[in-house]
């Protein structure tokens, strides 16, 4: 259905529509700062869009999507979640261009996607590509991100020191499981963890993997790189991670 369709048949003006899109393209913007699922009941709450038609709707969340794209150069993703949506940045591999950059984050964000992008590695190098929780929190505690481990060093050491220091205690929300397990998991879903069958239903055992949103944002090949910079080695050196990225990205050969 066309604006002009729209006009017509609903008593609405051009500036009406025009109004309603922008509406809606910010409510785009805003919601996701918190990255969280972005529903489309909420969208159509907040933009006054209740009762209108669902053909007003559609066309009305289609024109927000198409000017995120040509404005912002993001891209909404509707979720296997039926109604639900992910804004997914399609510039990143342009992000050192100013030209490029039309929206910046701010340093707690940039952190906050760091400690991400390293247990996204961390998955994505595991075999099976998901992580045990035991290994996954040993992993951070051996790089002092967990603040039990500074409290048990504490103890073995006589330090006097008993906390995260303020800046990362910052960027995890004050505790690092708490960021994994309410953020990146239930609000981001940049990871799914998943409850293991250990045979014996009194004892819990999870594990940690991709979830969709990492799938949507994120390039294996990526991470890939990231580790291969850290142990200062060629990508082939990961046979089986090479593979499974060669699999998808079959250009990855030539680009490596």
């Amino acid at each position: 259905m066309g604006k002009e369709d729209l006009t017509n048949k609903h008593g609405l003006n051009d500036d009406d529509i025009n109004k309603i899109i922008s509406d809606a393209t910010f409510f785009f913007l805003v919601a996701d700062q918190k990255k969280a699922l972005i529903k489309r009941s909420d969208l159509v709450k907040a933009c006054g869009l209740s009762g209108k038609e669902k053909k007003i709707q559609d066309h009305v969340l289609e024109s927000a999507k198409d000017r995120l794209m040509r404005i912002f150069g993001i891209k909404a993703e509707e979720s296997e979640k039926k109604g639900c949506f992910y804004l997914v940045n399609m510039l990143t591999e342009n992000q050192d261009d100013d030209g490029f950059q039309h929206i910046m984050w701010g340093e707690k964000e940039n952190g906050q996607m760091a400690i991400t992008f390293i247990i996204l590695g961390l998955v994505f190098m595991s075999n099976g590509s998901k992580i045990s929780e035991e290994n996954l929190f040993k992993f951070l505690r051996h790089l002092g991100v967990c603040e039990e481990d500074r409290k048990s060093q504490r103890r073995a050491n006589d330090s006097s020191s008993d906390s995260l220091d303020p800046e990362l205690s910052e960027l995890v929300e004050g505790d690092v499981k708490k960021f994994i397990n309410d953020i990146l998991v239930s609000r981001q879903h940049y990871l799914v963890k998943t409850r293991e069958d250990t045979g014996d239903p009194e004892v819990e055992s999870y594990s940690y993997s991709w979830g969709e949103r990492a799938r949507l944002e994120v390039k294996e090949s990526d991470v890939l790189k990231m580790i291969c910079e850290v142990y200062d080695c060629e990508p082939r050196m990961f046979k089986e991670q090479f593979d499974r990225v060669l699999a998808n990205e079959p250009d990855f050969d030539n680009d490596s």
